[in-house]
């Protein structure tokens, strides 16, 4: 997956609307972490599980203890059908009250779950009031 800094112009995806990425996390980089309130953990696990621009394949999750030893080794035997590892193929967007778009992958539910990740607070407030981005398939 692509790391994007939290709140820059998304531009991951060609032919997307302007959108302010959120989440794109790489284990190569910090992040902040924290207590995510637990009714926007809840909605983002739900908006995770019906993702929206679907890629091919999957992308796992990097901080999870049974993905680190493929990237400390450089040999991946992971299964594609792994259980013991978070994974993605998609997005989630949400348009705030305001009309900011925002673009998460659609393991950001597992991030905040798991991993302690605490997204901004333009964004949680986004995933509290605002709706799934229009037009965004």
């Amino acid at each position: 997956m692509t790391y994007i800094p939290d709140l820059a112009p998304y531009d991951y995806h060609p032919g997307a609307p302007d959108g302010l990425a959120i989440g794109w996390l790489d284990s190569s980089m910090p992040f902040t972490t924290g207590a995510c309130p637990r009714d926007v953990r809840d909605r983002l696990v739900s908006l995770g599980t019906t993702p929206v621009r679907l890629m091919r394949g999957y992308h796992y999750c990097q901080f999870c203890p049974a993905a680190v030893e493929p990237h400390v080794t450089g040999v991946d035997t992971r299964l594609p059908e792994t259980s013991d590892v978070a994974r993605g193929n998609g997005e989630i967007w949400l348009t705030g009250v305001g009309g900011t778009n925002f673009a998460a992958p659609a393991l950001i539910g597992h991030y905040v779950e798991e991993h302690r990740y605490l997204p901004p607070d333009s964004f949680i407030e986004a995933v509290r009031t605002g709706v799934p981005t229009p037009g965004v398939a």
